[in-house]
């Protein structure tokens, strides 16, 4: 009997330790900064390296609409690319409606939801790498509308990427699909 209680409790023990060990949650446990990190980790040795494109020509850009926003959206159709990691890339001019005019380079991961911002534009008309380019969920609001219209009506069918050709033919045409023509 004793030693059945001996086993018993070795077994409890190691099924406790190699829990603690595997990383694996109980029912009702939050995920933790380790598990995302984790998880981060495995994303980032999936994307390719990313080399910052020409700044955008006005000549190249598309427009596109963002609902009542008063500013104005373009995406620079030379520099939109679909990567073999399945994240769009592209440059974007918002001209405020105060005649501010920004540039961003940006990705969006349509697996994920996920909008990642790579470089800025400076007003010599050259990218700034950005400080803290990491990937965060794409989130509805004002400030930044346009990712989520990106995700939905051009980039994501199905959260799965759609062809460049694709893209620059929705961006071109809007959401009734009435021809828009070229600026």
């Amino acid at each position: 009997m004793t030693r059945i209680m001996f086993v018993v409790a070795a077994t409890a023990f190691a099924t406790l330790l190699l829990h603690g060990c595997g990383g694996t949650r109980l029912a009702g446990e939050r995920e933790t900064d380790w598990d995302r990190n984790a998880v981060d980790a495995k994303k980032a040795e999936r994307e390719q390296s990313v080399a910052l494109p020409p700044y955008p020509q006005d000549s190249d850009l598309v427009e596109f609409s963002v609902g009542t926003v008063p500013h104005r959206y373009f995406i620079d159709a030379q520099t939109l690319a679909v990567g073999a990691d399945d994240v769009v890339r592209y440059s974007l001019v918002v001209q405020t409606a105060g005649g501010a005019r920004n540039a961003s380079y940006e990705g969006i991961r349509c697996k994920t939801y996920e909008k990642r911002i790579y470089a800025l534009g400076h007003p010599q008309r050259k990218w700034i790498e950005a400080r803290r380019s990491t990937w965060e969920p794409i989130q509805s609001g004002r400030a930044n509308e346009h990712q989520d219209v990106l995700y939905k009506e051009y980039f994501c069918p199905d959260r799965i990427a759609a062809s460049r050709d694709a893209i620059v033919r929705a961006l071109r045409t809007d959401f009734y699909g009435t021809s828009r023509p070229p600026d």
